[in-house]
């Protein structure tokens, strides 16, 4: 099936419809009357567009991470703050205001949350999950040599090994967090990112 704009234009909007009720309510909470209920549109339309609930769940995630992560590496790239360092610092800040401010401490990672529930079940939406959080990880390491080659972090640290660690420290806390209905172990975890990664 060629894709159309309008058939681009139409997939979304149903991603877009559907995106929050998924990352709210789970991939096995969510069904696909669920989906197009949301969007007004008919059953059939929703299988036009997506081979099916997995394939819907896995563009979902891509859309997510686009949603999420489009201004936060905005923000690690941005060719006005000179120093790599500080935007490491910006970017961290940023995430985590986004959860506090904007999620209020309720709907966590969409990526954490589907990874939490799907990993051990479905293959396809865990590769999936990996390469979009492989590729932010891998974002982030590029700065942080960048800022090591600047004297900014410690020259033996291993930068790689020390992201890798905070981004697992970050999943964990974004589901103690909604245990909590706190954000303190986001604040933790940006408080030891500067403590450890950052000082």
């Amino acid at each position: 099936m060629s894709k159309t704009l309008k058939h681009e234009t139409k997939a979304d909007y149903l991603l877009e419809k559907g995106l929050h009720i998924i990352w709210s309510k789970g991939y096995n909470g969510t069904s696909v009357n669920d989906i197009v209920k949301a969007a007004d549109v008919p059953k059939g339309s929703f299988y036009f567009y997506f081979d099916s609930k997995e394939d819907f769940a896995i563009k979902a995630l891509r859309k997510y991470f686009d949603m999420q992560f489009g201004t936060a590496l905005g923000i690690l790239h941005d060719s006005e703050v000179s120093s790599p360092k500080q935007r490491l610092l910006n970017f961290y800040e940023h995430r985590i205001d986004v959860v506090k401010e904007e999620l209020e401490c309720k709907m966590g990672c969409m990526g954490c949350n589907l990874s939490n529930e799907m990993s051990e079940h479905n293959d396809n939406i865990r590769e999936a999950i990996l390469t979009l959080h492989n590729k932010v990880k891998n974002e982030i390491v590029a700065v942080g040599l960048e800022a090591q080659r600047l004297g900014e972090v410690e020259a033996d640290m291993d930068v790689e090994a020390m992201v890798s660690f905070l981004e697992d420290a970050g999943k964990g806390a974004m589901t103690t967090m909604k245990e909590m209905k706190s954000a303190e172990p986001i604040d933790n975890v940006m408080k030891m990112t500067k403590l450890l990664f950052l000082k």
